[in-house]
C-alpha cells in the first residue's frame, strides 16, 4: 500500500496550459495543453485533505496560473477558506499589459492574500516573454506593494543585454556570449533534469549501459516526500522528484493500492530495475543498449506505456504530460 500520513510543504497546479514551451519545463507546460483550470470544487477537497495532512502553506504554480486572472480568485478564496496560506504565485509575467490594467489585478490578488509573485527571470523564458513584460510587472508590484520573489535575478544583465522589445531565441545567446554560455545555462539554473528538460539537455549527457543502469538502481525514495511536492488540478499528487508520475491525492492519504498504482510502486520500492522488470515482462518493453541514465531509461519507458501502447494508467496522469514533451 502507498500511504503518506502527513505532508509538509508544496504547491497548487492551477493549470498545465501555458503561453510559453520553455526548454527547461519539468512538467512539459505548453500552449499546446487543454485551457483546463481547476474546479472550485477540486480546490475545495484538495485544500481539506491538505490541511487535514498538516500542511498549512501552499504556493501556486502552473502552466501560467495568471493567463487569466479572474479564473484564480474563487481558489484564492478557497484557500483562504480553508485557513490554507498561499506563500506565493508563480508567474512568467506573459500576462502583463501596462501599469493601468496590471495593479487592480495585483490587489485583488492582494485582498485574498497573497502578497508575493514569484517572477520568472532567465534565457529559456526570454525566448517566448519579452523583457519588458517582466520588467513592467516588476515595477506594477512595487507600486501596488506587491512583493517580488525574482527568479533568478543573477540572469537580469544577461536578458537586458538584449532588445527588451521581443523575445530572443537561446542562440543568440550563444552568438553574444560565446558557445560555452548554453553548456553552462543549466548549471547556473540549477536545472532539474526532468520531463522537457532532460528531452532538451539528454544529447549532453553521457550516455550508460541498460545492465550497468540496472546494476545501481536503488528506490526512488523521494517519490513520496513532503516537502515540495505539487497537487495537480485533477487531484494527482505529483512528487517533487518526478513530474510524469501520479497517484490521487485522497487516495495516497488513505492508502492507494499498489497494484492499482504498479508503476509508482515499482519505482518507489525497487527503484528503475522494478520498473525495467514490469515493463520487459508485462508489456514487451524492448530496452536499447544504452540510455542519458536512470531518467532518460524511466522516461522512455513512461512515454512507451502511454503513448505506443496507449495504456490509461492511474500513475502515469495526466497522459499530455507524455504528449507534448
Amino acid at each position: 500500500m502507498l500511504k503518506i500520513d502527513y505532508l509538509i510543504s508544496g504547491g497548487l497546479i492551477t493549470n498545465y496550459n501555458c503561453s510559453s514551451k520553455c526548454k527547461h519545463c519539468s512538467y512539459a507546460s505548453s500552449p499546446n495543453w487543454p485551457n483546463d483550470y481547476i474546479t472550485l470544487t477540486m480546490a475545495d477537497k484538495v485544500f481539506q485533505l491538505l490541511k487535514g495532512a498538516g500542511c498549512d502553506y501552499i504556493h501556486i504554480g502552473g502552466g501560467e496560473p495568471l493567463l487569466n486572472p479572474n479564473r484564480i480568485f474563487p481558489i484564492l478564496e478557497s484557500a483562504r477558506a480553508h485557513n490554507i496560506g498561499v506563500d506565493y504565485i508563480e508567474t512568467n509575467a506573459s500576462w502583463f499589459k501596462d501599469e493601468k490594467s496590471t495593479i487592480p489585478i495585483l490587489k485583488e490578488l492582494m485582498k485574498r492574500g497573497v502578497h508575493q509573485l514569484l517572477i520568472s527571470i532567465d534565457p529559456y523564458h526570454n525566448e517566448y516573454i519579452p523583457f519588458y513584460k517582466t520588467k513592467g510587472l516588476m515595477k506594477a508590484c512595487k507600486k501596488a506593494g506587491m512583493g517580488v520573489f525574482p527568479w533568478l535575478m543573477k540572469f537580469w544583465k544577461d536578458l537586458d543585454a538584449f532588445d527588451d522589445r521581443r523575445p530572443h531565441a537561446l542562440e543568440e545567446y550563444a552568438r553574444k556570449f560565446g558557445e560555452g554560455y548554453l553548456r553552462e545555462l543549466p548549471k547556473r539554473y540549477g536545472l532539474n533534469f526532468k520531463g522537457r528538460a532532460l528531452y532538451t539537455y539528454k544529447s549532453m549527457m553521457e550516455l550508460e549501459d541498460f545492465d550497468k543502469i540496472l546494476r545501481y538502481s536503488t528506490p526512488c525514495g523521494l517519490l513520496t516526500g513532503v516537502h515540495h511536492f505539487h497537487v495537480d488540478l485533477y487531484g494527482n499528487f505529483i512528487p517533487q522528484s518526478c513530474p510524469g508520475l501520479s497517484v490521487k491525492l485522497d487516495e495516497l492519504l488513505n492508502g492507494a493500492n499498489s497494484d492499482k498504482y504498479a508503476i509508482f510502486h515499482s519505482l518507489d520500492t525497487f527503484g528503475i530495475k522494478g520498473l525495467a522488470k514490469l515493463a520487459i515482462g508485462e508489456y514487451d518493453y524492448e530496452p536499447k543498449e544504452k540510455y542519458a541514465g536512470q531518467c532518460d531509461l524511466c522516461y522512455s519507458i513512461r512515454k512507451y506505456l502511454a503513448l505506443k501502447r496507449k495504456l490509461n494508467l492511474p500513475d502515469l496522469q495526466p497522459v499530455e504530460h507524455y504528449k507534448f514533451i
